[in-house]
């Protein structure tokens, strides 16, 4: 039972509030600095509670997690063809999507002013996607292997707790139903992945080499479909 809490309650305290980052985003609020302000408040508190979990709760020491230079290799191949397969989907389902609800969606987080979008590229591509791993591979994956006992249930578990977002996300921007479902199913695949390379290389740092590239692909699109 101990065993259960120690792994129950952090994934509760983590896990779902990139979700209720974006309901407020993109439901409750319309008010963009209200918007900022409380995603700000959300990054900080993914950064700051698995850190306090791991060293004051349960007393580690700091690792760094430094990436090998195979784990690096595999994390830049495997973003590279990630990459080319959101391309891909783009060039062939792109004209299907309602850029005009997209754009009027992220009018009220400011991304549509061209000097919020390329600092927010560079935050989300350097900074965020780090941040994803670090919570999502390293902490929840942790974390849920030591909830379900098993590896594997540990990558489905983690990838669907980080799909869960996204796919909100999705529905806000206009995706219709199976367009949704094939996005969920890339990120569901590509998050699995990602926990996989944590799991085989113990470093966020290899993760977070394929999800920025991936990052790249996804911010050149929504230029184009902001800005082109």
């Amino acid at each position: 039972m101990a065993s259960i809490q120690n792994s129950l309650i952090p994934l509760a305290l983590v896990a779902l509030v990139p979700t209720i980052s974006i309901l407020f985003t993109l439901s409750y609020s319309d008010d963009v600095l209200a918007s900022q302000i409380f995603f700000i408040l959300c990054k900080l508190w993914l950064l700051l509670a698995p850190a306090y979990w791991y060293l004051r709760v349960e007393k580690n020491s700091t690792s760094w997690s430094l990436p090998t230079r195979d784990g690096l290799v595999v994390g830049g191949i495997s973003g590279i063809i990630m990459s080319i397969i959101i391309i891909v989907m783009w060039l062939l389902f792109g004209d299907t999507l309602d850029t005009d609800l997209m754009i009027s969606e992220l009018e009220t987080t400011g991304l549509t002013d061209f000097r919020i979008y390329l600092s927010g590229m560079i935050y989300w591509i350097f900074l965020n996607s780090l941040l994803e791993e670090y919570v999502f591979r390293w902490f929840v994956t942790t974390k849920s292997i030591e909830l379900l006992g098993s590896e594997t249930g540990a990558l489905i578990l983690s990838a669907i707790l980080f799909t869960l977002h996204h796919a909100i996300a999705l529905h806000f921007f206009g995706f219709v139903w199976w367009q949704t479902v094939m996005a969920c199913f890339g990120l569901l695949s590509a998050a699995a992945f990602w926990s996989w390379l944590y799991v085989r290389y113990r470093s966020v740092w290899v993760c977070w080499f394929s999800h920025a590239i991936c990052d790249i692909a996804v911010f050149g699109i929504g230029y184009l479909i902001i800005f082109g």
